[in-house]
């Protein structure tokens, strides 16, 4: 087991969530664009996040990768339209979740995404949390 997947680990059992993933990217050598794939997960129900290849601006970890934000939501099975947006949410049967960029170098270089199965109201002290995991795993990468 690598470092960075002990890590991710230990900041599902931490934070006690259901689910935890890092996703990383990689420039696709046929097409040239940035590919965004959860890459090391915890907590999950299938293997169906291997398949998922996210684009900037798609998706949780597009869309953090692009805005160099925090992303949240929550209620998401009774939301169609995300459920399509969020495959990860789709496939892993999560309710709210909560993703962070990590950044190194003033750059992101990753998104850790934390998710519960449940509707869960997330108090402003697991947002800060979340974030200093983030922050945390900048130096696995």
């Amino acid at each position: 087991m690598t470092k960075i997947q002990q890590k991710i680990n230990q900041i599902k059992k931490e934070l006690e969530v259901d689910f935890t993933a890092l996703a990383l990217s990689e420039i696709n050598p046929t097409t040239h664009v940035r590919d965004i794939r959860w890459q090391y997960v915890a907590g999950n129900t299938n293997q169906h996040y291997t398949r998922i290849r996210l684009q900037v601006g798609k998706g949780i970890g597009g869309i953090v990768w692009r805005t160099g934000r925090g992303y949240q939501a929550t209620n998401l099975q009774k939301q169609p339209e995300k459920l399509v947006e969020l495959p990860i949410t789709r496939m892993e049967k999560l309710e709210t979740v909560i993703a962070y960029p990590v950044w190194q170098a003033e750059e992101v270089k990753g998104v850790l995404l934390l998710g519960y199965r449940s509707i869960t109201e997330v108090p402003e002290s697991f947002l800060t949390a979340a974030k200093e995991k983030a922050e945390e795993l900048a130096e696995y990468l």
